[in-house]
Parts: C-alpha cells; sequence; structure tokens
C-alpha cells in the first residue's frame, strides 16, 4: 500500500454524469467495458485540472500506456444514472503515473466501482523510461507529490 508524506497533498478531480443509452447492454445495464472509457474520461479531467495532459507528456517526448489496470464491480449503473466519478493521484517515487478511481451513484450512494491503473512512461521511439522523466519530476515538485514511498 502507498503511503503518502506528511507534505504531500491529494491531488483528486470529482465530476458527474449521466449514463447516456448507448452505454448499455443487452440486459439494460452499463457494459462493464464502458467503465474503462469512463475512466479515460477521468484521466483527462485530471490532466486539464492539474496542468498534465496527454499532449503535454507527448511533446515532452514520452507516452504514458497504462500497463496494469484493475477494477471491481460492486454494483450496476442503468439508463439515465447519475453517476460520481472520483479520481486521485497515488504518489510514488517511481516513474510511474499511479490513479485511483471510484464511481459512486449519489442517489443511494451505491459504490459501483473501486479501480486502479498504472502507466508508465515510453519514448516516442518505444524506449521504457525506467527514470522518472525531467518534465514529470518537475510535475511532481511543482504539486508537491514526490516524497511518496514506492509500490
Amino acid at each position: 500500500m502507498e503511503t503518502q508524506g506528511n507534505n504531500t497533498q491529494d491531488l483528486s478531480v470529482s465530476f458527474e454524469f449521466q449514463v447516456p443509452f448507448y452505454d448499455l447492454d443487452g440486459i439494460q445495464m452499463v457494459w462493464h467495458g464502458n467503465y474503462v472509457k469512463y475512466m479515460e474520461d477521468a484521466r483527462e479531467k485530471f490532466g486539464a485540472k492539474y496542468g498534465f495532459e496527454y499532449l503535454h507528456i507527448f511533446n515532452s517526448g514520452y507516452l504514458a500506456p497504462v500497463v496494469d489496470m484493475h477494477i471491481k464491480y460492486r454494483n450496476s449503473a442503468r439508463i439515465s444514472d447519475t453517476l460520481r466519478m472520483t479520481i486521485t493521484y497515488i504518489p510514488t517515487r517511481a516513474a510511474k503515473m499511479v490513479f485511483r478511481y471510484e464511481i459512486v451513484r449519489p442517489s443511494d450512494n451505491a459504490l459501483i466501482i473501486e479501480a486502479e491503473t498504472t502507466q508508465l512512461f515510453v519514448s516516442r521511439s518505444g524506449e521504457f523510461e525506467p527514470a522518472n522523466p525531467v518534465f514529470y519530476a518537475e510535475w511532481k515538485e511543482r504539486w508537491n507529490v514526490g516524497g511518496a514511498l514506492s509500490k
């Protein structure tokens, strides 16, 4: 389990969205794969809020593919449910980005999913980057999230 240093702040974003019809499966529940899309939306909103958009990573010479993903499905969501997604950055000293996600249905406070993703840095030419790229180290310093213990 990650532990954060005392000087570390939590970086998170929460937002609400309504389940659209086209995200349902044949039994009128959100198809399980669409939660991955919702998590991608959350990473984009996180990047916009904290100055860490995918285009910034790309323009710095890197890609950040998801290399590990865990999702625990707790309840189902249905058409027109309003859901609240929360994404939280989990600091590590390593050259990786770890995010935790939670989707809750506010109407009954039902937990829909809990998830976690890990992304590594790869140069645009495909080389794995084992150390924190300069732009990432600077971002960690800016947001005071560089001092956590590695996972």
